[in-house]
């Protein structure tokens, strides 16, 4: 069965320092690390520390995995979308799913605690048809 991967990049109309890319895959585990990857490159590419992309990279693959975890069986396959967007010194991501495949975060458990404690602002948005987590990543400032 062939899986489709959507990525766009959407910079040309953003102001210097900033960059847009949203990325589509399959809501499958298998496809999350591309997910994670994709968000440390736009990180890096950006000055994120080494430190900074690897809580980039946990947080993102947290968020993946809460809304990929809870599957039914016999739910038709859906897709993943990834939002990374960087503005000056932030890097704002929303991982977004169906609603069907997805329950809310214990937000007294261990991983949503893991969330909170590698980003700066972390939410859950569910509506009748999609769920979101939406998180942030505050680059540090460096004296040159």
């Amino acid at each position: 069965m062939a899986q489709r991967i959507h990525m766009t990049r959407a910079d040309r109309t953003m102001p210097p320092g900033a960059a847009s890319v949203v990325l589509t895959v399959p809501a499958h585990r298998d496809y999350i690390t591309i997910v994670r990857s994709a968000v440390a490159q736009l990180g890096a590419g950006f000055g994120f520390t080494i430190e900074e992309i690897g809580d980039l990279r946990l947080a993102v693959d947290e968020a993946c995995n809460l809304l990929v975890g809870y599957r039914p069986a016999g739910l038709a396959p859906s897709d993943l979308e990834c939002r990374a967007q960087v503005l000056g010194d932030v890097l704002r991501v929303s991982v977004i799913a169906s609603a069907e495949a997805a329950e809310p975060p214990d937000t007294e458990g261990f991983g949503w605690n893991i969330l909170t404690a590698l980003v700066d602002t972390l939410a859950w948005e569910q509506d009748r048809d999609t769920v979101r987590v939406e998180l942030e990543k505050r680059r540090s400032i460096r004296d040159f």
